[in-house]
C-alpha cells in the first residue's frame, strides 16, 4: 500500500510540473506572455508588473515551504497575504482608474464639442 501511495504521490507531482512547465514554455513561445504585461494602449503596465512579480514570490515561497516539508500544507505568512492584497488593490485600482478616467475624458469632449 506505500508503494501505491509513493507512486501515486510522484505521478501527481510529475503531472503537474509538467503541465506547469507547458503552461510556460507556451507563453514564452507565443507573444501573448508580453501582452499580458502591456496596457490597452500598448505600453508597459507597471501595475501588472509588480502583481505578477508578487505573485511569483508567493508561490515560489510556498514551494519552498511545501519542499521543505510536504508532510502538510503550509499557510502562507499573514504579511505575505497583506503584501499580496495590496498588490491586488493597486491593480484594481489602475485598472478602474484608466477604465472610469477614460470614459471621463470622453465626456467631457463630448459636452465641449
Amino acid at each position: 500500500m506505500h508503494l501505491l501511495f509513493n507512486t501515486a504521490r510522484w505521478e501527481l507531482i510529475l503531472l503537474v510540473s509538467s503541465i506547469g512547465a507547458l503552461t510556460i514554455w507556451k507563453l514564452f513561445n507565443s507573444a501573448s506572455f508580453a501582452g499580458m504585461l502591456r496596457a490597452n494602449d500598448g505600453t508597459l503596465s507597471p501595475a501588472r508588473i509588480q502583481m505578477l512579480v508578487l505573485m511569483g514570490f508567493t508561490a515560489l515561497q510556498y514551494l519552498l515551504a511545501t519542499i521543505h516539508d510536504p508532510s502538510h500544507l503550509h499557510p502562507l505568512p499573514p504579511g505575505l497575504v497583506m503584501a499580496m492584497g495590496g498588490s491586488q488593490l493597486v491593480y484594481l485600482a489602475a485598472k478602474a482608474w484608466s477604465l472610469f478616467g477614460m470614459n471621463r475624458n470622453l465626456g467631457r469632449n463630448s459636452e465641449g464639442k
